[in-house]
Parts: C-alpha cells; sequence; structure tokens
C-alpha cells in the first residue's frame, strides 16, 4: 500500500509532465480541438498564406498586362481609323476638283461604310480611356502592416477584391474592342461591295437588294463572331469528387452576358455621379462595422 508521501510525490511528478508538455506544446504552436495545428491569425498555415499570395500577385499582374494590350490595340485602331479618314476626306476633296463623276459610287454600301468606321472610331477611343486599374497598397495600408498582425491575410483578400474588380473592367473594355473590330471589318466590306455596285450600274432595286442582303449576312456573321467569347467547360474535370477552383477569365474577364451587365453598372455608374472616393468611404465603414461584430 503507497503512503501519503508516495502519493504527493507521483502526483507532483506527473503535474510537472503535464506543465512540460503544455509548455511543449505552447512552444510548438496551439492545437484546436480536431488536432489541427494554429500556426497563425485566423488558423491559416503561413505556407497555404503565402502560396494564395503568390497565385494572387501572378493573376493581378496578368490582368495588368491583358488591360495593356486592350488599351495598345484601342489606340492603334483609332491612328489606323483617323488616318483612313484623313485619307478618305483628302481623296474627296482631290476628286472634287476634277471631271471624274463618283456619284455611282454613293450608295447605301459606301455610306453605311463610313458610318460604320466612325462609330468604331469612336469606341476604339472610349474603350482607350475606360480603363481604370484597382490593386496596390497605399499609404493606409503600409501603416496597417507595421500594426496588424493579420496584414497578410489581409492584403490576400484585397487580392481577391482587386482580381475581381479588374476583371469587370477588362470584361468591359474586351467588349468594346471586339465591337471596334467587328465595326471595322463590317465597314471595309460594304464599302468593296458599294464601289463593286457602283462599277456594276445596278437599278435602284437591285442596289437596295444587295444592300439587304449584305446587311442580314454580316449581321448574322458579327453576332457569331462576337458570341465566341470562350470555349466552355472543355477540359474541366468532370470528377464530382475532385475540388477545384473555377478560376478567372484572364483574356475575357467574364462571359458575354456579365461582361454586358458590367458595362450597364459602369454607364449607370458614371449617370449617377458615382465616385471613387465615395465608394471607399463605403468600404471603410463596411470595414468598421465587420471590425465591431
Amino acid at each position: 500500500m503507497a503512503t501519503e508521501s508516495e502519493i504527493d510525490s507521483d502526483s507532483d511528478s506527473n503535474s510537472g509532465s503535464d506543465d512540460r508538455a503544455v509548455d511543449a506544446g505552447d512552444s510548438s504552436g496551439s492545437i484546436g480541438g480536431d488536432g489541427v495545428r494554429d500556426d497563425g491569425p485566423g488558423g491559416v498555415d503561413p505556407d497555404t498564406r503565402a502560396l494564395a499570395l503568390e497565385e494572387a500577385r501572378t493573376t493581378f499582374d496578368y490582368q495588368v498586362e491583358r488591360l495593356r494590350e486592350i488599351d495598345a490595340k484601342a489606340i492603334e485602331i483609332l491612328k489606323a481609323n483617323l488616318l483612313i479618314i484623313g485619307v478618305f476626306v483628302t481623296g474627296l476633296s482631290v476628286v472634287g476638283q476634277t471631271d471624274i463623276d463618283v456619284r455611282a459610287f454613293v450608295n447605301p454600301h459606301t455610306a453605311f461604310g463610313a458610318v460604320l468606321m466612325l462609330v468604331s472610331t469612336a469606341i476604339a477611343g472610349v474603350t482607350y480611356t475606360t480603363s481604370n486599374l484597382r490593386g496596390g497598397v497605399g499609404r493606409d495600408a503600409l501603416e496597417a502592416a507595421l500594426s496588424d498582425a493579420a496584414f497578410a491575410e489581409r492584403l490576400v483578400r484585397s487580392y481577391g477584391e482587386w482580381i475581381e474588380y479588374n476583371a469587370a473592367v477588362t470584361a468591359v473594355n474586351d467588349v468594346l474592342v471586339t465591337i471596334t473590330v467587328l465595326l471595322i471589318v463590317d465597314s471595309f466590306v460594304f464599302v468593296v461591295v458599294g464601289i463593286g455596285v457602283g462599277a456594276a450600274d445596278l437599278s435602284p432595286i437591285g442596289v437596295w437588294a444587295s444592300f439587304a442582303g449584305l446587311t442580314l449576312a454580316l449581321g448574322y456573321l458579327t453576332h457569331v463572331a462576337y458570341q465566341m467569347d470562350h470555349v466552355g467547360s472543355v477540359g474541366s474535370s468532370e470528377d464530382p469528387t475532385t475540388a477545384t477552383f473555377d478560376g478567372v477569365r484572364l483574356s475575357k474577364g467574364a462571359t458575354r452576358g456579365q461582361s454586358h451587365d458590367a458595362l450597364r453598372r459602369t454607364v449607370q455608374a458614371r449617370d449617377e455621379g458615382t465616385t471613387e472616393p465615395a465608394e471607399r468611404e463605403r468600404k471603410r465603414k463596411r470595414n468598421s462595422r465587420e471590425g465591431k461584430t
């Protein structure tokens, strides 16, 4: 039979072992009730957070390059259209001083082609001016980095918002530049056919019939080309047990339907006078409420 002193000695020994075990556990990180180690703010593993931040930065950088590519394409189209319009106006002024009769070449085809050229020029200018990227850290974020232990986690979430916003900007710009390119192609087709119709000296009925047929054919082909915005789900995993991310539409930003919604919101925001400072103020209040809860 154990004496009272032996029991006290065993109790002290077990207590010391428990204390050492707790100290060892504290030095290696806290363990949750499910046995999962909590390595940082919010229970996010540092390696996982670093990987998410790296992937977010890669996606963000590609979005920036894609928008620069769209802007460069828009400005090149704008320059080319202005050059063509300038040459066309100069040619008309020169021909007007001669005895050449150009009335046969002034028909619905060439007139509509000229209108499409002007519209595409205007849309190219709008495309270049609507780019408004969001991202990067400002003064407030840098101050938070010095005082907020969860800065890395907050930065990852911020990248998510920036990527979503820039995807909407990419979607709008892609719609505009696609329309611009298609209108230019249609414009050249109408002008070339118009010159051919003028040279063929068709009757007025024949001219309007050819114009209607060309308009319907080009309208259908343009619609098909405009809707060819994505491959769909080709190449995606069909195994329901496989967990994957949908990913971001890097080149187009979104589907055509989502792009139209983004364009509508952009126009409405401009009409309603929504400003960037007001948006930041709403976000600051939202973050303040989330911090209180």
